[in-house]
């Protein structure tokens, strides 16, 4: 096996030397920033852009959908903390569907749909799944537990699975041991840069569904059919010895975890990194964010592959932070202000190749 592994990486290097990566450059404009004068963001949970290119933001922490004009004029807002009609639990995305109504997603088992100026229509209420996402009224993602740790799964209304995708193992995030009682219970070690974890994202017509250390994504339209498939043939990063020195104290200075279980998920972590950790699908683009080759350098631009709709591999970018949300023109990021206020910028982007590497 460890001959096969190394015999592998050998020849994604001689690929990767054979055919280098076409270099893009990302071009932005500065538009706007939203949240210093009339509205005062607690958290940024979610942005969403909509066909004539209303703005939406998702306040977890204030419970509020803030619904703004193409130049950062507020329209209006909406909603409470609550279980009553139109409240939120746990509110973790929103999107806009094309008869124009706003979808929010809450992390439990429902969705909540309101028109476009803000009033409460429907909560469509999903008997399992986690992290539950839109696709369309009858459709939904979300995660499953399986008894070898979590699932991808689109389900329908009421609940039953429809369709799995990735999954990944217990062993990769948790430890499970009896306490003082002989009851079973779960501690949970998570490092961004090496524990798998699921990812989607959706705009328009198009979601994408990846796993974090597999650089295989699929791409599926509205209905839940996979259309086509992203695979990149490249090397995952090394954990450095010093990157495996900071993730040892990472875990030591978690107080969370008894000595024994940190020694444990010490002896877990493994010697190769995801491949990213955040995925993004603009129309016409499909945005990977890769990890950072070197965890310990504060400032890193982070590598971003670029895809088609079509599945083509474009080329490779850098940004210097990971965007909130990205439109078929506009890229939006989270930024502060010198009092610390809570902001989004708004841009204007364009892509360039500008040769390889």
């Amino acid at each position: 096996m460890i001959k096969k592994n190394i015999a592998i990486l050998i020849l994604l290097t001689l690929a990767n030397l054979l055919y280098p990566e076409d270099v893009l450059e990302l071009n932005l404009e500065k538009i706007f920033e939203i949240g210093q004068e009339k509205i005062f963001f607690e958290s940024i949970t979610a942005v969403y852009e909509d066909e004539i290119e209303n703005i939406y933001v998702l306040d977890e922490k204030a419970y509020k959908v803030y619904k703004l004009s193409s130049e950062g004029k507020l329209h209006l807002f909406f909603g409470n903390r609550g279980q009553g009609p139109g409240d939120f639990i746990s509110p973790h995305s929103l999107l806009v569907t094309s008869d124009g109504n706003i979808i929010v997603n809450d992390s439990r088992d429902y969705v909540s749909v309101f028109d476009k100026q803000g009033k409460f229509l429907n909560r469509i209420k999903v008997s399992m799944g986690l992290d539950l996402n839109f696709l369309n009224y009858n459709l939904f993602y979300g995660w499953v537990w399986t008894r070898k740790g979590k699932q991808q799964v689109l389900l329908d209304n009421n609940g039953k699975i429809k369709q799995s995708f990735f999954s990944v193992s217990k062993e990769d995030f948790s430890i499970s041991l009896p306490d003082e009682t002989g009851r079973m219970g779960m501690f949970n070690c998570f490092m961004n840069e090496y524990t798998p974890f699921l990812l989607f994202s959706r705009y328009k017509n198009y979601c994408i569904i990846g796993v974090t250390d597999k650089y295989e994504i699929l791409i599926l339209n509205q209905e839940g059919k996979i259309i086509k498939k992203i695979c990149r043939e490249i090397k995952p990063g090394i954990i450095s010895p010093k990157e495996k020195e900071y993730f040892k104290n990472q875990i030591n200075n978690n107080s969370n975890l008894p000595d024994f279980v940190r020694k444990k998920f010490i002896r877990r972590i493994p010697r190769y990194k995801n491949y990213f950790n955040h995925i993004l699908i603009s129309d016409p683009y499909i945005w990977v964010f890769r990890i950072i080759e070197n965890v310990l350098e504060q400032d890193t631009h982070i590598k971003v592959d670029i895809f088609n709709i079509g599945s083509k591999f474009i080329g490779t970018l850098t940004v210097k932070d990971l965007p909130l949300f990205i439109s078929a023109k506009y890229i939006y990021f989270e930024e502060t202000n010198i009092q610390e206020d809570l902001l989004i910028s708004k841009y204007k982007y364009d892509i360039k190749k500008t040769g390889k590497q």
